[in-house]
C-alpha cells in the first residue's frame, strides 16, 4: 500500500500522454479529455493524502509531484491546439513568455500562475464545445473543493506566501 502514492503520481504521466495523444483522434475526443482530466487530478488528490496516511517519505517519484501536475496541464494545452480548439500561434507565444518567466524566477509560484489559465482552459472550450462534459468538469471541481477545502487553502496560502517572496526581490 505504501507504493500506492508513488502509482498515483506516475498515473498521471500515463494519463497525460494519453490526452496529448488524442490530439490525433480530433475534436471528438474532448469529452474523452475532460474525463481524464478529471480523473487525473483525483489522484492528485489523493497521492499526497495516501503518503501523509501511510506516513510515507517523499521517494523521486514524490519529489517530481508538481513535475507531473505540470505535464497534465501541458497535455491538455497540447491537445486543444493540435484539434484546432485553440490556435497555434498564440498558444506559441503564451508557452514562450511562461518558460522565459519560470526559467528566469525559478519559481513554483510563477509556474502556477501561468499553469492556472491552463488548468482552466478545458473547461472553457468544453462550455461551448461540450456543455455536458463541462457541467460534469464543474461538478467535479465543486465536489473536489468541498471535500478538499483545506488542502486547496493550503495550496493557495503556498502560493501567495511564494508571490510575497518573489516581490521582495
Amino acid at each position: 500500500m505504501k507504493r500506492v502514492p508513488d502509482l498515483l503520481t506516475l498515473s498521471r504521466g500515463a494519463i497525460a500522454l494519453t490526452i496529448f495523444s488524442l490530439g490525433f483522434v480530433g475534436k471528438s475526443a474532448l469529452e474523452v479529455v475532460l474525463l481524464l482530466t478529471m480523473i487525473g487530478w483525483t489522484t492528485d488528490i489523493f497521492d499526497g493524502r495516501l503518503a501523509r496516511k501511510y506516513n510515507k517519505p517523499p521517494t523521486w517519484v514524490g519529489e517530481q509531484e508538481f513535475t507531473f501536475d505540470m505535464l497534465m496541464v501541458f497535455s491538455a494545452l497540447c491537445y486543444l491546439v493540435m484539434v484546432d480548439l485553440i490556435p497555434l500561434v498564440p498558444a506559441l507565444i503564451y508557452v514562450a513568455i511562461a518558460a522565459a518567466c519560470i526559467a528566469y524566477s525559478r519559481s513554483k509560484s510563477v509556474t502556477m500562475s501561468f499553469a492556472f489559465p491552463l488548468v482552466a482552459l478545458p473547461l472553457i472550450v468544453a462550455t461551448w464545445e461540450a456543455p455536458r462534459a463541462a457541467l460534469i468538469y464543474l461538478a467535479w471541481i465543486l465536489a473536489a473543493l468541498l471535500l478538499g477545502w483545506g488542502r486547496f487553502k493550503g495550496v493557495v496560502t503556498e502560493f501567495i506566501l511564494n508571490a510575497r517572496r518573489i516581490a521582495r526581490r
